[in-house]
């Protein structure tokens, strides 16, 4: 019964968000005038959900992917007449018996779990006192709140409250956030960076460069797809192989991508625009539902 109640419930919302349509309802893609660029400090750490401590293979597993990525972001920036570096700081934890590895009890052994939760609540009609309460104990805030009482430098620990303080009135350019799991099945990777936001993905150089690159400005690519018409083209035909289109899992590595003229000029590296690229400045509202319901109901 709760399999059809679903299933009603997508094509009842299906049909709405069709109609909807209608109106050509879409959104403007943010564009960066100002890149950033410089120095960008990455703060590592690896987080387990029980006591085993993260061996050194893995470890040295997560520091190759994450330097191929860094370095692939450099040389693509360069090509654009861009100076930028990531200066990596893989953080120690202040109980040397686990070493690098932060212990911390997740609500849900599937990441993909917790994005669909999330979402679950939002769509939901809450009350005034259930917002307040999502907006305060969220467990990604307390997973920051935790890594800072735990990680050994201060520095770092003094940049994680900065970072994951709402109440803030700006952002801090020039940090970011990456919390690599050694529970999760298939190598799963979580990171965080400034705004608050969150991605998941597999632990490999590709998706370490796409997040990244997401924390540079640039949107994805890959949500037209959810959707038809002459921007789902453009995709296909244009940006197969573009670092911010999905990860193919048969293609781990960043260094067979690339960042293509659109991508470039919504993160400010570049001033102008291809004109093919241009229908890519508007997305989809409803593209951006189908892929979340996707998500919640898949």
């Amino acid at each position: 019964m709760g399999i059809l109640k679903r299933i009603f419930n997508f094509l009842l919302i299906g049909s709405l968000l069709l109609l909807h349509s209608c109106f050509l309802i879409k959104i403007p893609v943010s564009v960066r005038h100002e890149p950033i660029k410089d120095t960008v400090s990455v703060y590592h750490f690896i987080v387990s959900s029980n006591k085993k401590i993260a061996d050194s293979i893995l470890t040295n597993s997560y520091v190759k992917e994450s330097k191929k990525a860094y370095n692939w972001i450099t040389k693509e920036a360069k090509l654009a007449n861009n100076n930028l570096i990531f200066k990596e700081f893989w953080a120690a934890n202040k109980n040397k018996i686990y070493k690098n590895t932060f212990i911390y009890n997740l609500p849900s052994k599937s990441l993909n779990g917790l994005r669909k939760k999330k979402f679950k609540l939002l769509i939901r009609k809450k009350t005034k006192k259930e917002d307040a309460l999502f907006r305060r104990i969220n467990w990604q805030q307390n997973l920051f709140d935790s890594l800072a009482n735990w990680v050994n430098d201060t520095a770092i620990s003094n940049a994680i409250k900065n970072n994951n303080n709402l109440n803030s009135n700006h952002t801090i350019k020039n940090q970011l956030f990456v919390i690599h799991f050694t529970k999760i099945k298939t190598g799963k990777i979580l990171g965080f960076y400034t705004g608050y936001k969150a991605f998941i993905g597999l632990n490999t150089s590709r998706t370490i460069a796409h997040e990244s690159i997401h924390y540079l400005g640039a949107p994805d690519i890959y949500i037209h797809k959810y959707w038809i018409g002459r921007r789902r083209r453009i995709v296909k035909r244009e940006l197969k192989e573009e670092i911010m289109n999905n990860t193919v899992l048969e293609n781990r590595s960043c260094e067979t991508a690339y960042v293509s003229n659109y991508s470039a000029y919504c993160i400010g590296w570049i001033p102008k625009i291809d004109s093919v690229y241009k229908p890519l400045l508007k997305q989809n509202l409803m593209a951006k539902i189908n892929f979340w319901l996707y998500l919640v109901l898949f």
